[in-house]
């Protein structure tokens, strides 16, 4: 078992933005403090941080191939301009 497979990530969550642990107790501390404040926090699924990583590697995966799609088209777009060039240049 790696490292990554032994942990679980806590989150809440707080109007738009998220705070992760990988510690239960200080992620209930937190999110105690954030009620006593009046933030209404909202708790998420724990997960297991290997979950998350495979998440991350398959997204950047998706963003890498759609990236490199994109670079691959605006080369087309500017030889397909450069081949109407009449400047002479």
């Amino acid at each position: 078992m790696t490292s990554a497979e032994q942990y679980m990530v806590y989150y809440f969550d707080v109007g738009e933005q998220s705070y992760y642990f990988l510690d239960e107790p200080a992620a209930n501390q937190a999110y105690v403090e954030a009620e006593l404040r009046g933030d209404h926090p909202i708790w998420g699924e724990p997960t297991p941080l290997v979950t998350l990583l495979e998440i991350k590697d398959a997204l950047l995966g998706k963003f890498t191939k759609r990236i490199a799609f994109l670079e691959l088209q605006l080369e087309r777009a500017e030889l397909a301009h450069s081949d109407f060039d009449l400047s002479g240049s």
